[in-house]
């Protein structure tokens, strides 16, 4: 679309070849012979302003301010040249506010090009404008969006663990700022059972939140499909093994149907003996560590949720005796790093926990916490930090 340009200038010769120029280049134009009627045109919002400083001679000096106010507040730009040739502004004594001048309008080839450019520079502006406003949305948006998917995962965090006497359990959660996809819960199935897992839903923000909570919904031992199969006599259902539940997530949440992977520890703890059955899918370990010290993770299992190439899955087995602790976590601590890329560990956070075997539960998982946010010192988790700990008491009567 043509540009609108606003002439003001006397009528002269040099006036008339200019105005001639405009036109043949199919410009829309607004002439004014006074600088009072060129203040009144601006209001029209023309894209530039050629402007005659020989009319400056025939008006108060205080109009010039007037003009270069309403330039500057309307983003109007303006070219200056002289009728007189010889009385020519350069560009170095221009008005501030003036874009460029014209140093000969007779010559048409420069009044093209200079207006050419004047336009251009503000169709650029324009768009650069736009273009910085739709970021600016789309960043509210995006900022919107994560401080819904943290109110969401805020929302599927166990708030009450269920009271066992023959466990401890503590846990921690930092979630990262870019909202992550972790989840973690322990709920009593039966009298005698426990489950635990920890899941972590590949990528940030609400896509990934939406998954957690599909999962977590599947998880359910009263709304999901996956923890019990019915039966049709008493107790009426059976609690599928860890190897069978990872198994039928591996088979309800492929990628090219959610667009996520996600990795899961899956564990079922017989609080009256300590056998623990569990599982993983592409998640770090569960970690044993014993009375005495010693430990071992829990390795067992198979690849991410999500591949369809994960089954079948291997299961484990570990028998608790009293005193013994189990530690769920998510890569969000054995992947932070510091200021020199050196990771946390698995390794670092096996022998921490183990070193802290005296110590009561509480006061462990506050003191791994303290031990990465030291290793990081200061820097920002990028992912969300998990930690579950479940300590055996004893094999009585829960």
């Amino acid at each position: 679309m043509p540009g609108k340009i606003l002439l003001a200038q006397q009528g002269d010769a040099a006036a008339q070849a200019i105005y001639q120029v405009l036109r043949d280049e199919g410009y829309h134009i607004l002439r004014a012979a006074t600088l009072p009627e060129a203040e009144r045109l601006l209001h029209q919002l023309p894209d530039l302003l050629l402007l005659d400083s020989d009319l400056a001679d025939t008006h108060r000096a205080g109009i010039w301010s007037e003009l270069a106010f309403q330039c500057q507040q309307d983003s109007i730009s303006c070219l200056l040249y002289s009728s007189r040739v010889q009385n020519c502004p350069g560009s170095t004594n221009a008005p501030a506010w003036v874009a460029d001048t014209i140093n000969r309008p007779e010559d048409a080839q420069e009044v093209r090009f200079k207006v050419a450019a004047q336009l251009t520079i503000r169709r650029l502006t324009y768009e650069a404008a736009l273009a910085n406003r739709q970021l600016l949305e789309k960043q509210r948006q995006l900022e919107e969006y994560q401080r819904s998917a943290a109110e969401i995962q805020k929302t599927l965090l166990p708030t009450n663990l269920p009271d066992i006497p023959s466990l401890n359990v503590a846990w921690r959660f930092i979630p990262c700022e870019k909202v992550g996809g972790d989840l973690f819960n322990v709920v009593r199935l039966t009298e005698d059972t426990v489950l635990a897992y920890v899941l972590d839903v590949s990528g940030h923000g609400i896509s990934s939140a939406m998954v957690t909570v599909s999962v977590y919904q599947s998880l359910s031992p009263h709304a999901g499909r996956i923890v019990r199969r019915p039966l049709d006599h008493p107790p009426y259902f059976r609690l599928l093994s860890p190897a069978e539940v990872l198994q039928q997530l591996e088979q309800e949440y492929p990628f090219e149907r959610f667009g996520k992977f996600f990795t899961i520890s899956y564990l079922l703890i017989n609080i009256r003996t300590g056998q623990v059955r569990y599982s993983s899918a592409g998640h770090p370990p569960p970690l044993l560590i014993r009375g005495d010290g010693s430990y071992q993770p829990l390795s067992a299992g198979g690849s991410i949720i999500g591949t369809n190439c994960s089954g079948p899955f291997e299961e484990g087995e570990a028998l608790l005796q009293p005193g013994d602790r189990l530690f769920l976590y998510s890569d969000g601590i054995t992947e932070h790093s510091n200021h020199h890329d050196q990771q946390f560990g698995q390794e670092h956070l096996f022998r921490k926990l183990a070193a802290n075997k005296k110590r009561a539960l509480e006061p462990v998982c506050d003191n791994l916490i303290e031990a990465l946010k030291s290793h990081g010192r200061d820097i920002l988790f990028k992912d969300d930090v998990t930690l579950i700990g479940i300590e055996y008491l004893d094999a009585g009567d829960p």
